[in-house]
């Protein structure tokens, strides 16, 4: 996983946002997760076409943050979203 990678929200996830914040919930194991604001803003850019750089760059503009910080995150956080199956890659 690059920054140049593209996710889309996993159909097996479920999620609410309350206050900024994002409730995920994995439907077939039950296990929630909490995302903070900017998690949230990135959980809700994920529709399999924007990879994470173009992600980065519009929360970095939004948020007046530095770029490589935010894409640094936006990474981490996109790996883990993949591996408790609350993301997936595109076909």
């Amino acid at each position: 996983m690059d920054s140049s990678s593209c996710l889309r929200r996993s159909p097996t996830a479920a999620f609410q946002s309350l206050a900024g914040e994002a409730v995920l919930i994995h439907m077939q194991t039950g296990a929630y997760y909490s995302l903070n604001e900017v998690g949230t803003v990135f959980w809700e850019m994920l529709d399999g076409e924007a990879s994470v750089a173009d992600c980065a760059l519009r929360i970095a503009q939004e948020y007046s943050a530095p770029l490589a910080v935010i894409q640094a995150d936006l990474l981490e956080l996109a790996q883990d979203l993949l591996r408790e199956g609350l993301a997936e890659r595109p076909r």
